[in-house]
């Protein structure tokens, strides 16, 4: 038997999001969930989430997506928003500067430690995860940085870091550097595809999980399509969310996973 963790990473990005998170890891169809602590919505529906982890979702990982890039949402940090604005900057910003040293480490760090606290005094226990949204994990400036932010909030226990995509000799050497760190390490698995329809979606995914590491963290991303959601995603997006959605929360998707020997952890 093999175990995937198989995980959406935007708890507390709209309604329609978090209602099909809950939905699905009730149902066990899901079992991580990654919160997006800075959002204003996640200080509403923590409570839910909680519920559902306790009312039977014990088995499921729940953690933090910290947020550096993207257009959604507010830094918490005071010092962010006074010294870079009131915005996340992008990928492309942390690359040209994680290799050089020039990186506003200071100010990093307190947004890291905002995040931090805002999951631990809503959700009422540590993040057993935590991944950098776009892929930020590969720059060891922010790891080490993300080191520290932990070291400061006074975690008792190091949370699971996740490592964007990648095989080999480059998984390898991240794994030992973490490890120094006193972090245990996930490796990332292909998102899950997103064929035009749910029939070839479901026969998709009857090879996705191939050849993937035990424990591999594969990150779907279904919501119910609302009002919010129309206002903030292109057609494209919310069709691919509906679709995952639909095919996660199906028999066929639970039969499919019992065929291949395939366990959630």
């Amino acid at each position: 038997m093999k175990r995937i963790t198989l995980a959406a990473v935007d708890y507390g990005f709209a309604f329609g999001t978090d209602r099909a998170i809950r939905e699905l890891l009730a149902q066990g169809r899901l079992s991580a969930v990654g919160c997006l602590a800075f959002s204003e919505l996640w200080r509403r529906e923590y409570a839910p989430l909680r519920e559902v982890v306790d009312g039977g979702a014990g088995h499921a990982l729940v953690g933090l997506t910290l947020t550096l890039t993207g257009a959604f949402g507010t830094p918490m940090s005071p010092r962010w928003q006074q010294e870079l604005g009131p915005s996340f900057r992008s990928p492309g910003w942390f690359g040209r500067r994680a290799g050089f040293g020039l990186l506003p480490d200071e100010i990093i760090l307190e947004e890291m430690a905002a995040q931090i606290r805002s999951f631990m005094a809503h959700f009422g226990a540590e993040p057993q995860f935590i991944t950098l949204s776009d892929g930020l994990m590969r720059h060891r400036a922010l790891v080490r940085l993300l080191a520290r932010s932990v070291e400061a909030e006074g975690l008792a226990t190091r949370p699971l870091l996740i490592y964007p995509q990648g095989e080999g000799r480059a998984l390898r050497r991240f794994s030992r550097f973490a490890l120094k760190l006193g972090f245990p390490l996930l490796a990332s698995g292909p998102m899950l595809p997103d064929p035009p329809t749910e029939a070839e979606l479901q026969e998709a995914l009857r090879h996705h999980f191939d050849g993937l590491p035990e424990m591999a963290f594969v990150v779907a991303r279904p919501a119910i399509i609302d009002d919010r959601l129309r206002r903030q995603l292109p057609k494209a997006e919310l069709s691919r969310r509906e679709r995952h959605f639909a095919v996660l929360k199906s028999l066929k998707f639970f039969n499919t996973l019992a065929e291949k020997d395939i366990f959630l952890y």
